[in-house]
């Protein structure tokens, strides 16, 4: 069995392209990036990594028999809604409600693969599915300016807007300028490279996590902050538990920490935070979970 696209990324702006004409505008969902497959009758759902986790979503698996088609590959997210249907991080990576998937790209069609076609086809097909159920569905667009659509994701609750060019085609595993991701919120995935001991009662376990960026894909790691805000305890002792030790800071610029206990960097959380200093570190970040979806070589600073 062939190995399933890897996802075409957007790249991080601080301001939207503003031209409807070229450019729509899609709500940015919270959740984990997937690949998904009908085929010969079975479903296959691959994570951003790669990794197959069809397993982890037996919730999907109607999915086949709703489809229209026996043969198509979708990109979307999946996410899990809170009461008020806000996408939440955090009961994604619980994942004790099913979660849904937002469709929002089709990649081949009845064994055509269709990634060359401009976005605006692609769009069209996807919605000539008419994929919609308990468990997957496909938002829609905000075809007004992109002041409307950031406004929009705010009164939703949303992380953010993808402003995707009409006319691009599909590059999968690519981070393309023709998709471009703007949030509401500052967000920003780091990796793990160690953490201090807790004191009073969380002592013995994590009290803070030590974060870096690389300077770029692969490169070298450096310092960006530490983060306890946002921790629970089953969340330390989890921590705790997953990081492996090494006698070495993974950092190039490491910190002189007595107290660090240091890991090897192949854990990616998430966090948000006020701003960056001068100096490269967050002020005020908030631990909002970790990334198994996000390979750790591939962390930088987003702009």
């Amino acid at each position: 069995m062939s190995a399933l696209p890897r996802p075409m990324l957007a790249v991080p702006t601080a301001a939207l392209p503003d031209d409807a004409g070229e450019w729509a505008y899609e709500m940015k969902w919270d959740g984990y990036r997937a690949i998904v497959e009908v085929a010969d009758g079975r479903l296959r759902i691959a994570s951003r990594r790669g990794n197959d986790v069809t397993k982890d979503y037996p919730e999907l698996a109607g999915l086949v028999d709703a489809s229209p088609v026996a043969d198509v590959v979708l990109d979307g997210e999946l996410v899990v809604l809170d009461d008020d249907g806000r996408p939440s991080f955090a009961a994604i990576q619980r994942h004790r409600t099913p979660a849904v998937l937002m469709c929002f790209d089709v990649l081949r069609l009845e064994g055509d693969d269709v990634i060359a076609f401009p976005w605006h086809e692609r769009r069209r097909i996807l919605e000539a599915l008419g994929l919609a159920g308990a468990h997957w569905t496909t938002p829609p667009i905000v075809n007004d300016t992109a002041t409307d659509a950031v406004a929009a994701a705010a009164a939703l609750g949303l992380e953010g807007i993808v402003a995707k060019r009409r006319d691009a085609p599909y590059r999968p595993g690519a981070r393309s300028s023709a998709w471009r991701k703007h949030k509401l919120v500052q967000r920003q995935e780091l990796v793990v490279g160690g953490w201090l001991p807790g004191v009073g009662r969380l002592a013995g376990t994590v009290g803070s996590l030590l974060l870096g960026v690389h300077d770029e894909p692969g490169g070298q790691l450096r310092y960006a902050g530490r983060v306890g805000s946002g921790l629970n305890d089953a969340g330390r002792d989890a921590l705790a538990a997953r990081l492996a030790r090494r006698e070495t800071s993974p950092f190039v610029d490491a910190p002189r920490i007595a107290e660090a206990v240091w890991v090897e960097p192949d854990v990616v959380a998430e966090v948000k935070f006020t701003e960056w200093t001068h100096d490269g570190v967050l002020r005020q970040p908030v631990f909002l979970g970790l990334r198994i979806d996000k390979a750790p070589t591939d962390v930088v600073r987003e702009t």
